[in-house]
């Protein structure tokens, strides 16, 4: 009796109980006659699915040629028995999801049964390893935000291809969302979420951004949120959204990463292990970023006015004067002192003081051309260059900063109005050239002649300048 228990076992029974998905077909006639319970477990097909391998190549790849182009080379590479190499792809399961696997096959007569090892977790973790060292890479490189931003975004999209994903950074100034990175969106539709304003019922973003938590949108047609923007959603072809805040290592509000569907869905797990990778890996990007921005503000602003430092002045001084010289073209430089500037800090204070450099600075800014340089190059004193502007021009031009000062008031720690005028120096050249420091000198001449002028006026002196820098 126990004999004939034994001799009823069959391979399929065999074969089920094996946790790789294995399946066999028919070489003559490429017939799939059978498939074991893990193959129906990865996979999702039934027999009934997969009448032939022409048929599963079909249905287990985007790749119409996948049999011919893949898999029919790989076979012919091997000794005929069996697989020499195993074969590394991805494949799509009968629900549209999409794992990465080994495959092999061995054959048995008019057999060919196939193996497949399931490597996906192994995949994403390589995969991501290469991302974050990609990122690194590229923040150490100081390369564009929007560019790294990008390498994100396209690997987790690479993990989750029926999704798209996107990337909006917060402009504190304004209190909204700017478009960060969002490559596989329509452009239509990223216009019309750039500039998204942060508040509790806007959209997913908008909302999760407001509230610093992550906001689950299962059905954008349906939810109270997506009221304002359910067309531009239906052109777009996007159909849920799940975004997640990003925060920085301070708990600031950095921006927003979001996932988004084609057809109304929930996150699984798996999802949400995927938003939490790609939130954590944005915010590093955007805080290297930011640190990578403030050395580089420190290396060449000033810190309490925002301007260009004195050591960034004489970069691009020197940059200028060298082209006026190549195109012979007139340049003036404007030397600018803050009258009584020391009676200002001993009466009010030195945070009256700096109140009143920062004014200077804003009104300045506001009344300075495009191509115009002004930085804080001292204390109180401030260096203004002016391509391209003979003596009438930069006159013209210092005194219209000089009336706009005089109007411009700020005030004290204890409410008291403090009124500030300047004066100012011009040194200027018509052709030739002149050295940074000389011309800041001759400025500088200028200027303390506008000071024992009475100062809060503009004086001027030319710079002659030589033929050649030898």
């Amino acid at each position: 009796m126990e004999h004939n228990v034994k001799s009823d076992i069959k391979l399929e029974d065999i074969l089920n109980t094996t946790p790789i998905a294995v399946g066999w077909s028919n070489v003559s006639s490429d017939r799939v006659e059978y498939i074991n319970k893990s193959f129906n477990l990865l996979f999702g097909f039934n027999l009934e699915d997969l009448p032939d391998i022409g048929t599963w190549c079909l249905r287990v790849s985007h790749d119409a040629g996948f049999y011919h182009n893949v898999i029919e080379p790989w076979i012919c590479s091997s000794d005929g028995n069996s697989s020499t190499e195993d074969l590394k792809t991805q494949l799509l399961c009968k629900d549209g999801s999409v794992r990465q696997v080994s495959m092999s096959f061995s054959t048995v007569g008019e057999k060919r049964l196939w193996y497949f090892n399931d490597v996906t977790d192994y995949w994403v973790v390589e995969k991501r390893l290469r991302t974050q060292s990609n990122m690194l890479e590229m923040v150490a490189k100081s390369s564009a935000l929007k560019d790294i931003l990008n390498v994100i975004v396209k690997q987790i999209q690479l993990e989750s291809s029926d999704s798209l994903c996107s990337v909006l950074l917060f402009d504190k100034t304004e209190q909204c969302l700017r478009l960060g990175a969002a490559p596989d969106l329509p452009d239509f539709y990223n216009a019309a979420v750039d500039g998204i304003a942060v508040g509790a019922n806007i959209g997913s973003c908008g909302a999760a951004a407001y509230s610093g938590k992550r906001v689950i949108v299962e059905d954008i047609a349906t939810h109270k949120n997506w009221a304002p923007f359910t067309q531009v959603a239906q052109e777009a072809d996007v159909a849920a959204c799940w975004s997640d805040p990003i925060m920085s290592s301070k708990g600031d509000l950095l921006g927003t990463f979001a996932i988004y569907k084609r057809v109304p869905s929930s996150p699984t797990e798996k999802d949400f292990e995927l938003i939490n990778f790609a939130s954590n890996l944005v915010c590093i990007a955007i805080e290297s970023f930011k640190g990578q921005e403030e050395l580089e503000k420190r290396a060449y602003y000033d810190h309490l006015t925002g301007l260009a430092n004195r050591g960034s002045f004489f970069q691009q001084c020197e940059s200028i004067l060298n082209k006026t010289l190549l195109d012979d073209t007139p340049l003036s430089i404007v030397m600018m002192d803050v009258d009584h500037f020391k009676n200002i800090n001993d009466a009010y204070g030195h945070k009256a003081g700096d109140s009143v450099l920062k004014k200077l600075a804003e009104v300045s800014q506001s009344v300075l051309r495009q191509d115009d340089l002004i930085a804080r190059i001292g204390g109180e004193e401030f260096a203004i260059l002016l391509p391209s502007t003979k003596e009438e021009g930069a006159i013209r031009v210092a005194e219209k900063l000089r009336v706009a000062i005089e109007k411009s008031m700020v005030l004290s720690p204890e409410n008291q109005k403090i009124y500030l005028t300047v004066s100012l120096g011009v040194a200027y050249k018509n052709s030739g050239y002149c050295s940074v420091d000389e011309l800041l000198s001759q400025a500088d001449k200028a200027l303390y002649q506008s000071k024992d002028a009475g100062r809060n006026c503009v004086l001027s002196l030319e710079c002659h300048g030589r033929k050649s820098l030898f």
